[in-house]
């Protein structure tokens, strides 16, 4: 019959607590029953440093070498060392064939003291028995033997084992081994024997009457023993209860280790956590370190050396799942200890911690993150505390204050370094910390002047924001500082040249406008003059031609023609480059007399929307708002591929207003940012009329879509004496 694993580890168990002066016997059905409790049995002494002797019957010594084989026993090694001793039956058992209890005992203690002579712990006794029942002269005292065996073993450093088969032994005779053996193997389990008889009583001849009397108290007894236990079960299962609820109920691994048999004696559900089952980690001492991380191994099996020597255990290690993957574990463990101080056992509890450490390495891998960000900022960072001290600064802040103003040694207030920058003691509230501390306001760049630790003046913009808990209490605040020093100093550089500018462009259109009006007088004065007299030259020579032949005649005739064609075109372009109109009439008639004539020279209907009554603003701003309708109507011409065009002249008691609309194809709004640069063929115009504009205290809108383009004029209202 085949043991089951559970029956093997519990006789295992059983037989590594068999010590000198026990007295047992092993009842088998097979042969491997009698080898899976007989060879164990040797091995064990062999490898405790004890000497065993085996007894085999007739013919069963290579069966039995065999099995010590199996068992992992090296057989020639172990009887070469005197470890082992193979011996027959009628050696051990019979002098000169008979049988004689008195000779045994002498036997077995001098066997004994030779064993502790030649350096061993104890002597370790199996014999096999089947022999008895073929007889030998002596053998009816044999029942005898084993009744005294116990009182002899008792003096001696010395322990016994013997073997019955039980389907060749009648039951009578089995009957009286059981009685005369104090502990029983069967079928794989090691027992106490309630039914075991003391010599005394076993050899009286008044033995019935001693049996009834010793049954009827053992009866008696045990249901008193059974009554306890039923008891004590029931308050070990509803301990056991309470205590699975509480394994159950922790993510925690809570185990026991043996310190004596050096194994795991108990352990809650561990799949989860070790991806192995407690039978697995049972079975095998050093399946638990098998399990570590490579890396870790050599440093918790040093820990559970200590561990061994009654230290505590506290290790964070890694373990290896079956799939590869890892996880992270912290065990903590205790001996606990016994009277003596010694202990027999370790407690300890096993907590998964991968995702802990996940969190820890994902806070390291931010905080690293945040201090690469925090020294590459180009703007200086601190973070102070709910009293104002500053404990996290970055390089540029440092660079901007001129010291070290927080390091692992010490501390410096944000309002210390402000009174040294303002020379002088803060309100509280004066400064953006102060108010995003005290007061749980924001602040976004404000400018401040200071005084640098090391005496350098400068202009910083500062922010501040509170840090507030999940309760939303302020506990610190977020500083800011940006030193703006050079960019102030270039932006007011870069003001004076843009002011110098406005006024040089200023004067250059007010001279532009200037040269046009003087070359329009001087084209409309000389050359046009001039152009008229050569008219009237060519015209009196036509007059008196008669005698010019027909080829000649016509070149006078077309001389004439383009002199009146060029005194037109001197006049046009004198007027295009400032109509006198502008001068004498004014704006709206200046717009009426240009309309009509870029209406006749580009086809494109212009519609007028211009007040009846118009007092006229002064000469710059008539001539600004003039350029603006000359140049978008040229733009409307060339780009929009509109038909019609519509001029609006509007006024109330502040503003004019000037609009000039088509219903072309409009500018993508990509490019008005790029027009109203400058940039570009039409840019270069609209950036002009911006700045005529821009003169004159006003504002230049441009909208534009799909259906058409507005650009309007708005002009603050002032009057021609103004």
């Amino acid at each position: 019959m085949k043991m089951n694993i559970a029956h093997e580890t519990s006789l295992i168990a059983a037989l590594e607590g068999l010590a000198p002066h026990d007295h047992l016997c092993s009842i088998y059905e097979t042969q491997e029953e009698q080898f899976a409790v007989a060879m164990p049995f040797i091995r064990i002494g062999i490898d405790r440093g004890e000497k065993s002797i085996y007894i085999c019957d007739d013919g069963s010594q290579a069966a039995v070498a065999k099995a010590m084989y199996a068992e992992g026993i090296d057989v020639d090694r172990a009887i070469a060392g005197n470890a082992l001793v193979l011996e027959g039956k009628d050696a051990a058992y019979l002098k000169g064939g008979v049988f004689d209890p008195d000779w045994m005992f002498t036997f077995w203690a001098d066997a004994t003291r030779e064993a502790q002579r030649q350096g061993f712990s104890a002597l370790r006794v199996t014999g096999e028995t089947e022999w008895v029942l073929r007889g030998a002269t002596g053998l009816e005292r044999w029942m005898e033997y084993e009744s005294r065996m116990r009182r002899m073993l008792s003096e001696l450093n010395c322990l016994a084992l013997c073997q019955y088969n039980r389907r060749l032994f009648p039951a009578e005779l089995i009957l009286d081994v059981i009685r005369t053996h104090p502990t029983v193997i069967y079928r794989g389990v090691v027992c106490r024997n309630m039914y075991h008889v003391p010599p005394d009583d076993f050899l009286e001849t008044d033995h019935a009457a001693r049996e009834v009397e010793r049954l009827l108290t053992n009866i008696r007894d045990r249901e008193d023993v059974e009554q306890a236990l039923r008891q004590q079960r029931d308050e070990l299962r509803e301990s056991e209860a309470r205590f699975r609820e509480i394994i159950e109920s922790i993510r925690e691994v809570f185990w026991v280790w043996d310190a004596i048999a050096d194994r795991l004696t108990f352990m809650s559900p561990t799949e989860e956590m070790f991806g192995r089952s407690f039978e697995n980690l049972e079975q095998n001492s050093r399946a638990v370190l098998e399990t570590i991380h490579p890396d870790d191994r050599v440093r918790v099996d040093e820990a559970g050396e200590r561990l061994r020597q009654g230290m505590p255990f506290h290790e964070r290690f890694r373990v290896v799942m079956p799939d590869g993957s890892i996880r992270w574990i912290r065990s903590r463990a205790l001996p606990v200890r016994e009277a003596n101080g010694g202990f027999k056992r370790v407690v300890g509890v096993a907590e998964d911690i991968t995702d802990q450490k996940r969190r820890e390495e994902e806070l390291q891998n931010s905080e690293r993150l945040l201090r690469l960000v925090l020294d590459a900022l180009p703007v200086g960072v601190a973070v102070v505390d709910h009293a104002g001290n500053m404990i996290l600064t970055n390089p540029e802040s440092e660079r901007i204050w001129g010291r070290v103003i927080h390091s692992g040694r010490e501390r410096y207030s944000a309002s210390k370094a402000w009174s040294h920058s303002t020379g002088r003691p803060i309100a509280r509230g004066e400064w953006a910390s102060e108010r995003a501390l005290f007061n749980g306001a924001s602040t976004v760049n404000e400018l401040l002047d200071i005084e640098s630790f090391d005496g350098a003046r400068k202009t910083i913009q500062n922010s501040a924001v509170p840090i507030r808990n999940m309760h939303e209490h302020i506990t610190g605040a977020v500083v800011v500082n940006e030193d703006i020093t050079t960019r102030v100093a270039a932006e007011r550089d870069l003001n004076d040249s843009y002011n110098q500018m406005r006024t040089l462009t200023g004067r250059l259109m007010r001279a532009q406008d200037d040269e046009r009006r003087r070359i329009a007088q001087m084209l409309h004065e000389t050359t046009a003059q001039d152009l008229a007299a050569l008219k009237m030259h060519l015209a009196r020579l036509h007059r008196t031609a008669a005698d010019l032949n027909d080829s000649d005649r016509a070149v006078l005739l077309e001389s004439i023609a383009l002199a009146e064609q060029s005194m037109t075109e001197v006049r046009t372009l004198s007027y295009l480059l400032h109509p006198p109109f502008l001068d004498e009439m004014g704006l709206v008639s200046a717009l009426r007399w240009y309309a009509t004539g870029f209406a006749e020279r580009s086809g494109i209907a212009v519609e007028l929307e211009l007040p009846d009554v118009f007092d006229r603003p002064p000469l710059d701003t008539e001539t600004a708002l003039f350029r603006i309708v000359q140049e978008s109507l040229i733009n409307i011409h060339r780009h929009a591929g509109s038909q019609t065009a519509s001029i609006r002249l509007q006024r109330d008691a502040e503003t004019l207003v000037l609009a000039i609309e088509d219903r072309g194809r409009g500018i993508p709004n990509a490019s008005l940012t790029q027009i109203m640069r400058g940039e570009g063929g039409v840019g270069v115009g609209i950036a002009g009329m911006h700045e005529r504009i821009e003169q004159l205290g006003g504002t230049l809108e441009i909208t534009s879509g799909d259906h058409g383009t507005i650009v309007r004029a708005r002009l603050p209202l002032m009057s021609r004496a103004d």
